[in-house]
């Protein structure tokens, strides 16, 4: 059964040959291509999956535990004016943040300018932090059933628009 390279959208023959990677926190699927040069260039870090512990024999008479529903959210579009007026509020520095959340001042910076989007564990440090909120529910309301539509993208088809976009080729 064929995938598909989230980096390059490559397509792949044998699924045993796509890789797991790990780019910024993101797990992400990648043709060997890919993975060669990003491990390579230290852009990227092998994917490797924790074992899993054998469940002990839980007593007969304790009932089953519902399963949990996981949740994926996204980072509002108004983060950066979010972040920047609850810091105010607070009249901290940006280099006070940045000591709060553990990040680079850097990072901050460039979060209230708009030039960063935080993922989802630092948004999650961010709201905690600065007590507001940031991260919404994603709700898709156009999702294809299955397969590669015409409105696929992949990380690699974003980069090219992003390099177009500054006028690079």
């Amino acid at each position: 059964m064929p995938c598909y390279c989230e980096i390059c959208g490559r397509e792949v023959e044998d699924s045993r040959d796509c890789r797991k990677i790990v780019v910024e926190g993101s797990v992400l699927i990648a043709c060997p291509q890919c993975y060669n040069r990003l491990v390579t260039q230290g852009k990227a870090r092998p994917y490797i999956e924790e074992k899993k512990k054998t469940p002990q024999p839980k007593p007969a008479a304790t009932p089953p535990r519902p399963k949990a529903v996981r949740e994926e959210y996204e980072v509002v579009e108004d983060y950066a004016k979010r972040v920047r007026e609850a810091r105010e509020r607070l009249g901290w520095t940006q280099q006070v943040l940045a000591q709060k959340v553990k990040e680079s001042e850097n990072i901050i910076k460039r979060i209230e300018a708009g030039r960063l989007k935080p993922g989802i564990d630092l948004a999650r440090r961010l709201e905690k932090v600065l007590g507001i909120k940031l991260l919404e529910p994603i709700v898709d309301e156009s999702a294809p059933a299955s397969g590669r539509g015409e409105d696929y993208i992949t990380i690699g088809d974003l980069v090219k628009l992003n390099k177009e976009d500054k006028g690079g080729s």
